[in-house]
């Protein structure tokens, strides 16, 4: 598997797969801002056999990464490629002096929650109808070691 920073190219893909997960899905336009945005967005993509099977897209603010999005395509799922998109991202954050990565997950995500639990993040807060009224989410944090 490889995983490498997503491109404008990337786009369609990463809506394909988008559309596959979430019954609410990220316009072009959230993902444009993400990609396109050199000076603080950062996205990274998972092939396998030169074929996209997940994503991850967020923005670097401040000495935090904000997780904004994570996606695996139904096909693939189970199979760790979220794992390897979060180490990606822990892996980024120590080369830019990051010292903090967050995200929001949705209550009844479990096995989401799981896998952030399993790879040191911590449930901080709750975060009331953020994906529409009666779909709460949880904010989790991970700090990372400094060297």
């Amino acid at each position: 598997m490889l995983i490498r920073e997503a491109q404008v190219s990337d786009i369609d893909q990463m809506l394909a797969i988008e559309d596959y997960c979430y019954d609410n899905p990220w316009p072009r336009e959230a993902f444009e801002e993400e990609v396109e945005n050199s000076a603080q967005g950062i996205g990274f993509i998972a092939e396998e056999d030169g074929y996209m099977v997940g994503f991850a897209t967020g923005l670097a603010v401040a000495n935090e990464y904000h997780l904004h999005n994570i996606a695996v395509h139904p096909d693939h799922q189970g199979q760790g490629i979220g794992r390897h998109l979060l180490e990606k991202i822990d892996e980024y954050c120590h080369e830019k002096d990051l010292h903090k990565i967050l995200l929001e997950v949705r209550r009844d995500n479990e096995t989401a929650r799981r896998l952030y639990l399993g790879m040191g993040y911590e449930s901080v807060g709750h975060r009331k109808d953020y994906y529409g009224t009666g779909r709460d989410a949880y904010l989790f944090t991970k700090t990372l070691a400094r060297e």
